[in-house]
């Protein structure tokens, strides 16, 4: 048994790196200025009858190096079989998801171009540091309903290739937040000069969501190691994201699952930070 375990983490090694290669190609160069969270799911899949399913799902994520709060979201999905044979199914979803989403304060430095004379030099002029801006922590919810289709391919028991289409409509809620101006006085003394009230008006943005997924299902282990590489693009606003995953699901029985990941994200936009980000999800089966 403990042979046999050896031969499966053994083996594990090998092609998990091979996966994850494709989730962490980009992240090298981008590194010195990526955030890093974690993200944290939980949830419970029912069989409906043959071919459809309803799912529930809870999930909290950490941003600003895991101190910070990035959103909490609860959210709910059903699936259902359009088209199924030995090899080659196609599925459509839809889903909607409640989000609470954590915006960080934001400090931003403010210089006076000032002209001198100088007996030496003579007329000059120079960037002096006069104080800062600090835009406070707000928190903003949102709606997000989801609607498309996922084709799955298996050649063979082991291998399974996926396409995922999304259809993403998310509405932003109103909200609002306060930016404090601190500024020198003639005696160098910090103060606030003025504040500011900044109100968010209620926005909407469509999103068509592309995600192309590879997995293997070891043979004699719990393992199945996938990477997956997932395209964003905005329908109704300027935006182009990209996430690299690589992880494995953990099969503890025919209930219970555990997913681990690691994911690397590009574009920081008011709907995530880019980075680095590694998951951890249960889900139970029944």
């Amino acid at each position: 048994m403990i042979k046999q375990g050896f031969v499966c983490w053994n083996t594990v090694g090998r092609r998990l790196m091979l996966l994850l290669a494709l989730g962490s190609s980009c992240a090298v160069a981008q590194a010195q200025k990526d955030d890093f969270g974690m993200d944290f799911s939980l949830g419970v899949e029912k069989k409906i009858k043959k071919g459809m399913k309803f799912s529930l799902e809870g999930n909290a994520r950490t941003q600003d190096n895991t101190r910070k709060i990035d959103r909490w979201d609860v959210g709910a999905s059903f699936d259902m079989k359009l088209y199924n044979t030995t090899s080659f199914d196609v599925k459509g979803f839809i889903g909607w998801e409640y989000m609470w989403v954590n915006n960080l304060a934001e400090c931003n430095p403010k210089y006076n171009v000032n002209t001198y004379n100088d007996p030496v030099k003579g007329l000059y002029t120079q960037l002096d540091y006069e104080g800062y801006n600090l835009k406070h922590q707000y928190w903003r919810n949102r709606h997000r309903t989801s609607a498309g289709f996922a084709a799955t391919y298996t050649p063979n028991k082991r291998w399974e290739f996926s396409l995922k289409e999304t259809f993403q409509y998310s509405h932003f809620c109103k909200a609002s937040t306060t930016t404090d101006k601190y500024r020198f006085n003639e005696s160098d003394i910090l103060y606030v000069k003025s504040s500011e009230r900044k109100d968010y008006q209620p926005k909407d943005r469509v999103v068509l969501r592309s995600k192309l997924t590879v997995q293997h299902d070891l043979k004699n282990c719990p393992l199945d190691p996938y990477a997956s590489v997932d395209y964003g693009c905005g329908l109704n606003y300027n935006a182009s994201k990209w996430k690299f995953t690589g992880g494995t699901d953990i099969k503890l029985d025919k209930q219970n699952k555990i997913d681990v990941f690691y994911r690397y994200q590009t574009e920081n936009d008011d709907d995530e930070p880019n980075g680095h980000l590694i998951g951890v999800g249960y889900k139970y089966k029944f």
